[in-house]
């Protein structure tokens, strides 16, 4: 899903309306508007690579899917960057940018009954284009570990990361997935899914006992399944193996044993506040309330805060048993080389 976003006062959105109803079917797209955005997309390219925990993570997603294209990284590799012409970014954009395609969301001010009106007008006279199907073959099941390593300069410290098998955002195990990757990597202001904590378990197994200079945990509301992902970056002189066993032994303990009470009372409350915090200001909300309706995991903001506020210790340990298998997992490893 790509977004588009203005936050305006209210008496003004009429006219972000009409910008964005343009912009859907009316963007010109020059050859001298693609070139001089390629190049912008080009360095952007060339900074992530330049990121090891990047690059290693999309490596570990081409290795972890084999047919979804979840596989392939939504901005492309530096040389389809270059391939792109105009003519294809063109026909991309007319097949894609359709109000039968879209979700339009808006959080504030505005009194419905009009706010409909006014985007029936401005919407409403678009042309509409064929539905887009969803992929048609879905990812094949895995049967046993995958692994990656990834070697070149440029990295300070060795990083792994372990990604897990992982339901889509509507299943019923979704929300506890989302405290589950808070107990393990803690909770963050930014929603909870995708976190960093000094009370987490991660973070106690590896930051405290000097293993790992940083940890994360990230369960991310996806269309379809995805990954719930582990990371931690290594101390020097620490070794793959040993980081990978501790990740792998609290991943069993937390799937075998339930949260304790003290412990699920305190996970609960930082996944409940991070989500409050999330939607604090209103270009936030919106574009939580546009991610869940596009997942599909929740029709409003108060669905999702329901869904998180009724998650159970139980829950939390039988989403883990469920989710951290062998058979599911994908390994990989960052390890810095020398120039």
């Amino acid at each position: 899903v790509t977004c588009y976003f203005e936050t305006v006062p209210a008496e003004r959105y009429p006219v972000a309306l009409d910008l964005e109803s343009d912009r859907m079917r009316n963007a010109l797209i020059t050859v001298e508007e693609t070139e001089a955005e390629r190049n912008v997309i080009v360095s952007e390219r060339e900074g992530l690579e330049n990121d090891p925990s990047f690059l290693l993570g999309e490596q570990l997603q081409a290795v972890a899917f084999s047919r979804h294209p979840y596989a392939q990284g939504v901005i492309g590799s530096k040389d389809e960057i270059k391939l792109m012409t105009r003519d294809g970014l063109y026909a991309h954009y007319r097949r894609h940018y359709a109000p039968n395609n879209a979700y339009f969301i808006v959080a504030g001010d505005a009194p419905a009954s009009e706010l409909l009106d006014r985007a029936a007008a401005a919407f409403g006279p678009l042309d509409a284009e064929v539905p887009i199907e969803p992929p048609k073959a879905p990812e094949p099941p895995q049967y046993g570990e995958r692994r990656v390593i990834v070697r070149r300069a440029g990295g300070a410290l060795p990083i792994i990361q372990i990604g897990h098998k992982a339901p889509r955002a509507a299943d019923p195990r979704a929300a506890a997935l989302s405290l589950l990757a808070v107990a393990l990597g803690g909770a963050t202001a930014g929603g909870g899914e995708a976190a960093s904590g000094r009370s987490s378990r991660l973070y106690r197994a590896l930051v405290d006992t000097g293993l790992a200079t940083t940890v994360d945990a990230s369960f991310q509301l996806m269309k379809d399944p995805y990954l719930f992902v582990t990371e931690a970056h290594l101390r020097p002189g620490v070794t793959h193996e040993r980081v990978e066993g501790v990740i792998l032994d609290e991943l069993e303990k937390i799937a075998r044993s339930a949260l304790t009470d003290d412990e699920f009372v305190r996970v609960r409350r930082q996944m409940l506040s991070a989500s409050a915090f999330m939607t604090d200001t209103i270009t936030w909300r919106a574009f939580r309330f546009g991610q869940l309706l596009a997942t599909g995991a929740a029709a409003s903001l108060g669905e999702w805060y329901d869904r998180l506020a009724a998650v159970t210790a139980e829950d939390v340990r039988a989403a883990a048993e469920s989710v951290f298998q062998e058979k599911g997992r994908t390994v990989g490893w960052f390890v810095p080389e020398t120039s």
